[in-house]
């Protein structure tokens, strides 16, 4: 956060300043975290209330405290009716001090990835914050907007939502120069409904954009023409199947299953090598390249950007047993789309395919459809064994009806895919994030000395 005054803060967001004013350089929620030199937010939620550890704060050095209700303690305060709003308000004041270039990301699937491509490739330009973990809500993204300073030159803010408005609130604090909805697919379909209320709400991102700014809009998704149809600054657009100014062409995948290809924009082409695994990762570096390339980057600068992009946890993280057998982490989250490209990864590879996934959630009346979906898939694409684990994956075993076995309680499964765990055996394990999946994973990867992992890819996080 750039260093202000409380009295400047409470002028921004509308509160009452009481019992002094101070200068302060961060922002803390955390009431265990160090709070020297920082204000305090008192965060109230359905099962906590941050204002009962007031004093914890007070006594580990924080320099002001936000309240709904004047405290006691003789320190100063800002009084507000929902301290919640009041952190984005002090998020949004943060950012109008701010001079650096913003860019905001949203999709159902890979959206994580796509920051983390966009933050590599920036690195090489100056400073880069982007959001930490999945820090990517209306609680969130405001926290990653304070950690902002003046040292900062890019701003990556991946904005998620499981809610109609959320982006739109969230994106109205970020203020982004750049805007890009990844894709859409069947997510959090409990929270809006059908996948035209899901693009209804990733669309309220490029509602937030001035007419100076870019909106970054992938052609090959089913709701781009309703997307481009109300937005009103400058546009880029990219594709792998359609004319867009931003493509990929000669694609080739080498042994590990990570792509080659020409990145083309508007008639100039650079060779990209991807360090993550899949094919599917080829659009979310198109995604990547175009954010960068509104905001004035070379093609060379993003082919070695995209060249060296992190290994993200928990998305198609290879590693391999003592014994051969490759085992690769797609734990960190699951949907439809995201199912289909993680068993798509996996039947591109040689020997015994074992997949292994939980239940996807938030899928409302739509859940036995979906996961029966996912059983016929991984049957047509060739997998020889599949082991499900939870309530709605027995759907997707009864209609693979193929070599496997359900189970509804991960002790069983661990101990039939420790039979399976031989050389010459790929495992995939996949679910989202409430079927904890990465339980098996660590059980497997216990059981056995292992070599490091050597590819990582991203895809299934929502």
């Amino acid at each position: 956060m750039i260093r202000s005054s409380l009295s400047e803060i409470s002028n921004a967001i509308g509160g009452s300043l009481i019992k002094g004013d101070a200068m302060v350089e961060r922002v803390v929620t955390d009431s265990r975290a160090s709070c020297d030199g920082g204000l305090f937010v008192a965060l109230k939620g359905p099962h906590f209330d941050a204002h009962n550890f007031l004093p914890q704060v007070v006594e580990q050095g924080v320099e002001g405290i936000v309240v709904e209700q004047e405290s006691m303690l003789d320190i100063p305060q800002i009084i507000v009716k929902d301290s919640r709003r009041a952190l984005g308000a002090i998020a949004k004041f943060n950012r109008e001090k701010l001079g650096a270039k913003i860019i905001s990301v949203t999709g159902s699937s890979g959206k994580t990835t796509v920051k983390e491509m966009i933050a590599s490739i920036l690195q090489k330009k100056g400073k880069v914050l982007a959001t930490r973990g999945n820090f990517n809500n209306e609680i969130g993204a405001p926290i990653t907007l304070l950690e902002m300073d003046e040292t900062h030159d890019f701003g990556v803010i991946e904005l998620g939502a499981n809610h109609a408005g959320e982006i739109a609130y969230t994106a109205s604090i970020a203020q982004p120069h750049v805007a890009m909805i990844n894709n859409v697919a069947a997510a959090h379909l409990e929270g809006f409904g059908d996948l035209y209320g899901v693009a209804r709400a990733k669309g309220e991102i490029y509602g937030e954009l001035s007419p100076e700014g870019f909106a970054v809009v992938n052609l090959d998704d089913d709701f781009a023409e309703y997307w481009l149809k109300n937005i009103y600054s400058n546009v880029i657009t990219y594709s792998r199947e359609k004319e867009a100014d931003v493509t990929a062409s000669n694609i080739v995948m080498n042994e590990e299953q990570c792509a080659q290809f020409e990145l083309g924009y508007r008639g100039e082409t650079q060779q990209v090598t991807l360090s993550l695994a899949g094919e599917h990762n080829v659009l979310n570096a198109l995604a990547a390249a175009s954010c960068v390339l509104a905001l004035g980057g070379s093609l060379k600068d993003i082919a070695i950007g995209l060249a060296q992009s992190p290994v993200v946890s928990g998305r198609l993280m290879t590693e391999y047993l003592e014994n051969g057998c490759r085992i690769i982490d797609d734990t960190y989250n699951a949907n439809l789309d995201s199912m289909k490209a993680a068993i798509k990864f996996l039947s591109a590879f040689k020997g015994r395919r074992v997949l292994v996934i939980g239940d996807m959630a938030e899928l409302g009346e739509l859940g036995r459809d979906y996961h029966e979906e996912i059983g016929l898939f991984a049957k047509e694409q060739g997998i020889d064994v599949l082991y499900s684990c939870g309530v709605l994956t027995r759907f997707s075993q009864s209609a693979f009806s193929g070599e496997g076995q359900h189970f509804s309680h991960q002790i069983k499964l661990i101990e039939e895919l420790k039979k399976e765990a031989k050389e010459n055996v790929t495992i995939l394990v996949k679910g989202s994030r409430s079927a904890h999946m990465e339980n098996v994973i660590s059980a497997l990867m216990d059981d056995s000395d292992k070599q490091t992992g050597v590819i990582a890819s991203s895809q299934g996080e929502q």
